[in-house]
């Protein structure tokens, strides 16, 4: 991969687990000094000890994305730690109630207001925070980590799908207003992924990986969902020289996803 990002300074909200702590990883080993933020204190230390082996620079700083105090914090604290910043991936996300599911006349305010506030609040606090801090450096880079669910629709994800085309949105926008600064914005478009082939943790009951691939092959291309890594490996992308003139863009990680239209195969019909 090389040392690409040596000296580069870089903050991934959402980064003690899952996609995050891919990202980090991917990050670290492009050379970027990290910090990762999140809720849980726990996750978060045993996160960074596993990011700091071998001598690398990695800090855990606690935040909740749904507060603006918190947020602003998190930005004046990776700033401290870091000397400044280059790169923002905005990972961290609704989960569990904050998910915002439900049909749109039965879904509680609170809930929906909960999946927005960490969804796109979160976010759009991050940017506000960062952007006077990125423009500083010489280039600089905001990626937003989205889903399909921003551009297809799925049955009850209201909160969540509102808030992921928000978040497109509002990538769009840091890309116009502030690509003369030298910052470039952009959004992965994320599939249904999981860590590897034996993880089964983000699974619903009664699924195991075997079921979720076959169920996942009718809606995608390869026939597989994806995994963290694939993630990790697009935002590495977006961050390398060969994306220098890519900005503004929703880049679909999906396994061909979004371009399969759910159609019957006329040509296998029997009887």
């Amino acid at each position: 991969m090389g040392d690409y990002l040596k000296g580069k300074r870089a903050l991934v909200t959402g980064g003690s687990a899952g996609i995050g702590l891919a990202v980090a990883k991917r990050l670290i080993a492009a050379g970027a000094e990290v910090v990762i933020s999140g809720r849980n204190v726990e996750a978060g230390a045993v996160a960074e000890v596993e990011l700091r082996r071998g001598g690398r620079e990695a800090r855990f700083i606690a935040f909740d994305a749904g507060q603006e105090e918190s947020v602003r914090a998190l930005i004046d604290g990776t700033t401290d730690t870091l000397g400044g910043l280059d790169i923002l991936v905005n990972n961290a996300g609704p989960n569990g109630r904050a998910f915002g599911l439900g049909l749109v006349h039965e879904l509680p305010s609170d809930d929906f207001d909960a999946c927005i506030k960490v969804g796109l609040y979160g976010p759009f606090w991050c940017c506000k925070y960062a952007l006077p801090v990125l423009t500083k450096a010489a280039e600089s880079w905001v990626v937003n980590i989205s889903a399909i669910v921003a551009l297809r629709a799925a049955p009850k994800m209201t909160g969540y799908a509102i808030a992921k085309s928000g978040l497109e949105a509002l990538t769009r926008q840091v890309a116009n207003d502030y690509g003369g600064q030298g910052v470039r914005a952009n959004a992965v478009v994320l599939g249904t992924m999981r860590a590897g082939e034996g993880d089964i943790s983000t699974l619903p009951e009664g699924f195991d990986a075997a079921t979720l691939d076959r169920v996942t092959a009718r809606t995608t291309m390869v026939g597989h969902v994806g995994s963290y890594a694939d993630a990790a490996d697009a935002v590495l992308f977006l961050l390398s020289p060969g994306a220098r003139f890519i900005t503004g863009v929703s880049l679909p990680v999906d396994g061909g996803g979004l371009a399969k239209l759910a159609y019957p195969d006329y040509t296998d019909v029997h009887g």
